[in-house]
């Protein structure tokens, strides 16, 4: 079955409910719901469009901020970071998954997901949050992103990585137009080539987005277009809104 990956941001400023789990008993509610999902995904920096990067020092301590929540014995909990020390920490103190945005573009990310034995999620991103919305152009979306993983999984294997614990992201909104978007999920069967596990976020993102309405009205449209990447190959939905989603 395809597996449910909710979200977690413990940030002020991420594009939909960031700002909400910032104290404890918002954070104990949200880990009520979260635990019905299969993977549970905590971020500590924002990386929507136009986003700006944190000192790894603050994303530390917010992860910190959560910790004695998770049940360590029976979830996957994914940390979303791209930065190697940040990882390091997270993984010591509990997480058991690395959700790499930059797709392992540092190697020091990749030595500690080799020894600590962890899967990883590669995702596509054209620039940084700060710039990947400018003007993104593709010669062919899908043939760039086929060479990108098809790159990236060899460097993950080269450093010493099982091929079991790679999974990848085509990175839907992270530097893509809406056009772009469309046409990943309807061509997700392609990625199927590298037979590793495709993971999906798209939930309340602006592609979704009917006459500018804002992230809060887009559950229908993320949920229809969750039913057709599913269809067409995703293994795993990474999701804000968990019960309605299993």
């Amino acid at each position: 079955r395809t597996l449910i990956m909710g979200i977690l941001n413990v940030t002020p400023d991420s594009f939909y409910d960031g700002d909400k789990f910032l104290n404890a008993e918002s954070l104990k509610d949200k880990f009520n719901i979260l635990n019905k999902s299969d993977i549970i995904d905590i971020g500590a920096e924002s990386s929507r469009p136009g986003a700006s990067k944190i000192d790894e020092s603050v994303e530390i301590d917010r992860i910190s901020s959560i910790l004695s929540f998770l049940n360590k014995k029976n979830k996957y909990y994914s940390i979303d970071t791209y930065k190697p020390n940040v990882a390091s920490y997270a993984i010591k103190n509990g997480f058991n998954m690395i959700n790499d945005i930059t797709g392992g573009s540092d190697s020091k990310m990749l030595d500690i997901v080799s020894e600590a034995n962890v899967p990883i999620v590669l995702m596509h991103m054209r620039g940084n949050p700060k710039n990947m919305q400018n003007n993104p152009k593709y010669n062919d979306v899908i043939d760039d992103l086929l060479s990108f993983f098809e790159n990236r999984i060899e460097f993950c294997l080269k450093h010493g990585i099982n091929r079991k614990q790679i999974i990848i992201d085509p990175g839907i909104g992270f530097g893509k137009t809406v056009v772009d978007n469309d046409k990943i999920i309807r061509c997700l069967s392609r990625f199927k080539m590298f037979d590793i596990p495709i993971l999906i976020g798209l939930s309340r993102k602006s592609f979704l987005s009917i006459d500018n309405d804002k992230p809060i009205s887009r559950l229908e449209s993320s949920l229809s277009v969750a039913s057709i990447a599913i269809n067409n190959g995703a293994d795993i939905i990474r999701v804000h809104d968990i019960e309605k989603s299993i």
